[in-house]
């Protein structure tokens, strides 16, 4: 049960965007359940920033896992949308944005993987509507203050 002060995060994303790798970058050590390099759990951790807590759970991106995604999204302040910049924008993608825009969930967009790819930030705009849009590189923790600044204007 959240608190007053407390927000919780959804990072949810496709296959191998990089949620676990961003999560561990953001907070450091989380909980997770890997078999064989793939999330089969719900990830957790948390963030203390100015006297907010912020709770980040991560989903598995194999589409097999979707009915975790239901159950992390229940009582979410915000999603963390992490698109791959080498892949584009997938058709699963576009599946987890209808499915936050149909439970009407606010959400904010990741483009990971910028060290490697590229997605024009117009082109997620003309997608859909988040409520934020960062760019940068999980794995070289690139764009991550900025990430946690987007989250935290939006939710006070």
């Amino acid at each position: 049960m959240k608190k007053e002060g407390e927000i919780k995060v959804v990072v949810i994303g496709s296959s191998d965007v990089g949620k676990t790798t961003l999560m561990e970058n953001l907070i450091g050590r989380i909980g997770k359940v890997e078999h064989n390099g793939i999330t089969t759990a719900i990830d957790y951790g948390s963030l203390i920033i100015d006297d907010k807590k912020i709770h980040f759970f991560g989903t598995p991106g194999q589409k097999r896992f979707e009915f975790m995604r239901e159950l992390a999204l229940k009582g979410t302040n915000l999603a963390l949308i992490v698109l791959d910049a080498s892949k584009g924008i997938t058709e699963e993608d576009k599946e987890i944005i209808k499915l936050l825009e149909s439970k009407q969930i606010p959400y904010g967009v990741f483009i990971n993987k910028t060290d490697i790819g590229e997605i024009d930030i117009n082109e997620v705009y003309n997608l859909c509507n988040p409520k934020f849009v960062v760019k940068g590189c999980a794995i070289k923790k690139e764009g991550l203050n900025e990430l946690i600044n987007k989250i935290i204007s939006y939710t006070q």
